[in-house]
């Protein structure tokens, strides 16, 4: 004769409602725990990955200049046409720190001495993955340059000179890609606005091309920008302000 290990199922006993109740407090407060950790994690990493992507991508764009002895062509103008209409999907961060300056004979001549004389146009809604159509510079093509109060909060200068300091994109077509670095780095987003489906969110290269007054020789390569149009400084700063917050 067999016997059956299996309980029959009218022998079990349902939960209470007042065991109910606990098991729906403590899950309550796990997820009261674990949200903020989970929210701090992606802010953390956030900060992390773009602080390792501004000091790997100006090392590479040195390493090209002293290889080639130019700086790559073929960066992003972050703009639509050469006639001042900007990419709308920018983020509205680097929007309020950049303004619109047109290139003249000089600048022009001193971005072309460093080897940049072509940009990438790309579409009104492009995103951080649509290729730009590539075009040659010319003394009137406008680009997008740092606010004068932006330079002094880079710690550029002490006091800013509107037009000084012009911002590329660093996308798919630039000439770093396939030689010092296999692809374009595309920024982490920390929440749903800052998506790369949506918005462009490729680094910025950061070129003098004036001293305040007159337009330099040679362009001159000053730094790596998040799509935010933050430095370095920044994105440490925030990575130790939200690890401290814990």
């Amino acid at each position: 004769m067999k016997t059956s290990l299996v309980k029959p199922l009218y022998g079990r006993r349902a939960f209470t409602l007042i065991e109910l109740i606990v098991v729906l407090t403590i899950l309550v407060g796990l997820a009261g725990v674990l949200i903020p950790t989970l929210t701090n994690m992606v802010g953390r990493t956030n900060r992390s990955t773009t602080a390792i992507n501004i000091s790997e991508i100006a090392g590479a764009i040195q390493r090209f200049e002293s290889i080639y002895i130019s700086y790559p062509d073929n960066f992003d103008s972050l703009m639509v046409d050469g006639v001042g209409d900007g990419l709308n999907t920018l983020t509205s961060a680097l929007q309020s720190v950049t303004t619109n300056v047109a290139l003249d004979a000089d600048t022009l001549a001193a971005l072309n001495a460093v080897g940049i004389e072509n940009v990438g146009f790309h579409a009104e809604d492009s995103n951080t993955f649509a290729l730009p159509t590539v075009s040659a510079l010319t003394n009137t093509t406008v680009l997008k340059a740092l606010t004068a109060a932006q330079q002094v909060a880079l710690g550029l200068e002490t006091t800013g000179t509107l037009g000084k300091y012009i911002v590329l994109g660093i996308g798919s077509r630039s000439e770093l890609t396939g030689t010092i670095m296999v692809d374009a780095p595309v920024h982490f987003p920390r929440d749903a606005a800052s998506n790369p489906d949506t918005i462009y969110g490729r680094f910025l290269a950061v070129f003098q091309i004036t001293d305040g007054t007159d337009a330099l020789t040679r362009a001159k390569f000053v730094g790596v920008l998040s799509p935010e149009g933050n430095g370095l400084s920044t994105q440490l700063g925030g990575y130790f302000s939200i690890s401290a917050d814990e």
